[in-house]
């Protein structure tokens, strides 16, 4: 399989890392445009366009351009390609909280809806169903992420909660009253806990898999990596509930805890806090349905399906 992949410059983009994992995990020959985001090699225009005539699929990714001089990914070569019938757009733009919406950067990028046959999208709202070509396409677990599951380590800390150090990115969702009673709890030696620490990417998941709960909210979108990174290490995750639309969601109190008002969050916090034998379960449960149905390869293939059917 020949995959023509459109990718950002360098800037990182969390589902074109992902689906690039599962692109790599399946062996797809993949023909990229730029480094960075998992790419392996990049090739230049003319080999790309050459390379093209061939491929099973045009693959060209959302790119964070215009931050700090990032340019645009290399759209003009789907004019040069010239074969929108195997073309798709790969949205990972975050509209909801970042400044994406404030600059009002537009949710739905029309010139590639028009260029392309699909469109791919990581954050999907109700609305947006209404146009034919938009297909939901969350991010999911990177292949990184599960390094750490095989590593046999005890539950030692009650919670984690931890959104990028003592300061931290608290400005979205309900991060801010939930890192405030997870520190009130942790002030107060309630419980042992770990609240607000930086730490390196090996105790990051060190820590995470120790816990019986970890805990996330809305980050530049509903959702955000953390809780991938919590699920994929047999963690309960505790998530302010999205209301994006992607296929095969988790289930409050068999995959996951739902939360969506601070309220909610402290009464389920302190039931699950004294039922540490649901934790355990719960956290089995959400690594068992991302291994079913969101690793990398099971998004690309998800992806490839709806490709394979014709016409979105």
């Amino acid at each position: 399989m020949k995959v023509i992949a459109i990718t950002p410059h360098k800037k990182e983009d969390t589902l074109t890392i992902f689906i690039m994992d599962g692109l790599n995990n399946i062996g797809a020959d993949v023909i990229a445009t730029d480094l960075g985001n998992n790419v392996k090699k990049a090739y230049k225009d003319d080999e790309v366009i050459e390379h093209s005539k061939d491929a099973d699929y045009i693959l060209a990714f959302a790119g964070k351009h215009g931050y700090n001089g990032v340019p645009a990914p290399k759209y003009y070569l789907l004019d040069k390609i010239n074969r929108p019938e195997v073309t798709a757009y790969i949205d990972g733009s975050e509209y909801n909280w970042t400044s994406f919406r404030t600059k009002n950067y537009p949710r739905i990028n029309e010139e590639m809806y028009e260029k392309c046959n699909w469109y791919f999208k990581r954050a999907v709202y109700e609305e947006d169903l209404d146009r034919d070509k938009i297909i939901p396409c969350y991010i999911g677990a990177r292949n990184s992420y599960f390094d750490y599951e095989s590593k046999k380590v005890s539950k030692e800390y009650d919670f984690y909660c931890s959104f990028g150090g003592p300061a931290g990115h608290v400005s979205t969702g309900l991060r801010k009253p939930v890192y405030n009673y997870c520190k009130e709890l942790n002030n107060n030696n309630s419980f042992n806990s770990v609240v607000g620490e930086w730490l390196d990417k090996d105790n990051y998941f060190k820590t995470i898999k120790k816990s019986y709960i970890g805990i996330s909210a809305w980050g530049a979108e509903n959702c955000c990596r953390r809780m991938w990174e919590i699920l994929s290490n047999k963690t309960c995750c505790f998530i302010q509930k999205p209301f994006i639309i992607y296929p095969d969601k988790f289930v409050d109190g068999e995959s996951c805890v739902y939360y969506e008002t601070i309220d909610e969050f402290k009464e389920k916090l302190n039931y699950y806090l004294q039922n540490k034998d649901e934790c355990i379960r719960i956290g089995n449960n959400g690594y068992e349905h991302v291994l079913k149905y969101h690793t990398p390869i099971k998004r690309v293939n998800y992806m490839l399906e709806i490709m394979d059917q014709g016409n979105a």
